[in-house]
């Protein structure tokens, strides 16, 4: 259940919303700050609308919440489309009706950080006079990019990221083999990151088929890590992601690396075999991409890990 996982990973959060459902003290509008706020949000929802105290997530209240199947929410997402001054001017309008269920009405606005100057100024309106029985719940990864006077009519809550475990499952449900998701769970973040990044990159390499790749890469950091015997990091891991995507695009358009470094040439010079060995383990990114990575772009990439770019 969501409330045993928010119990064990997110007790702050569990802590502040039980203790103002329980004294009656409902703030109107929640700004949730994290990653991670699903969960939360959707708890939060349902506790609005359950006739139990917190929510219970059994009943048909609850269920309607988990399947987007009650009729008195407003959803809006800034990551699918940045929210406007007409999405602000949709949700006075409809909850100016009767309600639908009987009950609470709720307004969710994810990724809140994403909206326009207009909405934003169009929103202060309704939280500067909140009307009995509709409650705001907005998320966001960068609170910075919130007015403050948004910010001050909230009740703030900043959520923990996800332990390692916790993390490693969202990643094997996301598709990763277990053994790669146990090694990302260590070096990102969130189990959106990677996501992101690859989104950016098929955004800006149409031509490479980055879903076809995504095992691949992770596979081959994973083996890398091994044969240099040199943990990646998280920034480390997006800056050879994105080196590799780059040269596979290049690669593919036949062009001339633009710059040659030094320590790649070293590398090659003195440690031909560690050369040959990240060579193999590149093999199947060549065959996906029907492209030849030369000697000297395997020891590129080894000056990357081994921190000898400038």
């Amino acid at each position: 259940m969501i409330k045993d996982y928010l119990k064990e990973n997110q007790p702050l959060f569990y802590r502040i919303i039980e203790n103002e459902f329980n004294l009656k003290k409902i703030p109107h509008a929640f700004l949730l700050v994290g990653n991670n706020t699903d969960q939360p949000l959707q708890f939060l929802t349902m506790s609005l609308i359950c006739n139990e105290t917190l929510a219970c997530e059994q009943c048909i209240d609850c269920q309607k919440v988990l399947n987007h199947q009650y009729a008195d929410i407003i959803e809006i997402d800034g990551e699918e489309e940045s929210i406007k001054k007409k999405h602000i001017e949709n949700i006075q309008e409809t909850f100016k009706k009767s309600s639908l269920e009987g009950k609470a009405k709720v307004y969710i606005l994810k990724n809140v950080e994403k909206t326009t100057k207009e909405a934003m100024n169009a929103l202060l309106k309704i939280l500067e006079e909140p009307t009995e029985g509709i409650y705001a719940i907005f998320t966001t990864k960068n609170i910075n990019r919130i007015l403050p006077t948004i910010i001050s009519r909230c009740q703030v809550i900043e959520l923990k990221p996800d332990n390692k475990e916790v993390l490693k499952e969202k990643l094997i449900a996301k598709g990763y083999e277990e053994e790669k998701a146990s090694v990302l769970s260590y070096i990102i973040k969130d189990e959106d990151d990677l996501e992101n990044l690859f989104d950016y990159l098929q955004e800006q390499f149409e031509d490479i088929q980055i879903e076809d790749l995504k095992q691949p890469l992770i596979h081959f950091a994973n083996k890398l890590e091994i044969i240099l015997n040199q943990k990646i990091d998280y920034d480390t891991l997006i800056g050879l992601l994105i080196h590799i995507i780059c040269l596979i695009d290049r690669l593919k358009k036949h062009l001339s690396p633009a710059v040659h470094f030094q320590a790649a040439s070293d590398i090659l010079t003195k440690d031909r075999s560690t050369v040959e060995k990240v060579k193999e383990i590149l093999l199947p990114i060549e065959q996906i991409c029907r492209i030849t990575i030369s000697d000297v772009e395997a020891a590129t990439i080894i000056s990357i890990i081994k921190g000898k770019e400038q």
